[in-house]
């Protein structure tokens, strides 16, 4: 009986130590490849960007840094993240403010999903960063249990396919031009087409969400950091289709209000009607980011000067 104790302990060791060992690797490897647009080179202290675009999926395919810094004559970075609304959003602000200089001004793309809590998507980006305490409790918000947070594997442990993607997958260290990948595609509509004939899409709010978004633009009025909201541009159906808009786009309105910052609505610029801009209901492709980003840089520089604090590009 003893031995057989000796042996069962052996092999749960023996496991336990190459559970952390291939969790080490994973991680390790995560954070050479890019899972699915995202960034998370924020904490290598390395970008001294001090113009940052926030936002979710709409900030990362819509903006161009590369225009916004020749026009404005800034250094811009792209931190869009797909399929994350505010709460995930204000984390990963916390973290580059922690390892990074302090921003002079971000410009913060919302629209109708910013304000909600979302939903568990792409959890596997943040594995290699689960020793940091901010991003821990980020995470229990969005669903994550105490097992997946503190069990070597257990966060990969309802998709093990995406493992071998990890492995299979080139490494990719520098994403894009600072933070932006450009999407070239044409028009799909298909998916669009199955919202039409349902019910109006809805905009979706939770008081706890906008409470949160409120006191993140008291904190940046009170850290003198500039902020401009922007709602890009979406194709004019789903824009129509939308109920409780009017609402939403009011609330917007009232921070910038209250705050007394810029709200930007592109919700009815002439790009909006013309489908060869997108690659779907509610994001640009190259060709729409391009002309958008150009026309947002020109009325930021006619009609809402960056305080001269900002450091120009050399």
């Amino acid at each position: 009986m003893k031995k057989f104790l000796i042996k069962v302990s052996v092999y749960i060791v023996l496991l336990i130590a190459g559970a952390f060992t291939l969790q080490y690797i994973l991680e390790k490897k995560i954070k050479q490849v890019n899972l699915d647009g995202q960034t998370w080179n924020i904490f290598s202290s390395k970008i001294s960007s001090d113009v940052i675009i926030s936002g979710n999926s709409r900030a990362a395919d819509d903006f161009s840094p590369q225009i916004l810094d020749s026009v404005l004559h800034i250094n811009s970075y792209n931190f869009g993240m797909h399929g994350q609304p505010f709460p995930v959003q204000l984390v990963r602000f916390k973290l580059f403010e922690k390892y990074n200089q302090k921003p002079k001004l971000i410009i913060h793309s919302v629209d109708f999903f910013t304000l909600s809590q979302g939903y568990r998507f792409n959890m596997r980006q943040f594995s290699p960063y689960l020793h940091e305490d901010l991003l821990r409790d980020g995470l229990r918000k969005m669903g994550a249990t105490e097992a997946e947070l503190n069990i070597p594997l257990w966060f990969y442990a309802s998709g093990w396919r995406l493992i071998l993607e990890v492995f299979t997958r080139p490494s990719t260290p520098d994403f894009g031009h600072k933070g932006y990948v450009e999407k070239d595609l044409n028009w799909d509509g298909a998916k669009f087409d199955k919202v039409l004939s349902g019910d109006s899409l809805a905009a979706k709010r939770e008081p706890e969400v906008v409470a949160l978004f409120d006191s993140y633009l008291s904190y940046c009025k009170e850290n003198d950091i500039q902020v401009i909201l922007v709602y890009t541009p979406q194709y004019i159906k789903a824009t129509e289709f939308t109920k409780n808009w009017d609402g939403e786009m009011q609330l917007y309105h009232d921070f910038a209000k209250k705050y007394d910052i810029p709200f930007l609505d592109y919700t009815h610029d002439a790009i909006c009607n013309d489908i060869t801009y997108f690659y779907n209901a509610t994001h640009l492709n190259k060709k729409g980011a391009e002309l958008f980003t150009l026309k947002l840089a020109n009325d930021i520089k006619k009609n809402l000067p960056i305080k001269k604090k900002c450091v120009p590009l050399h």
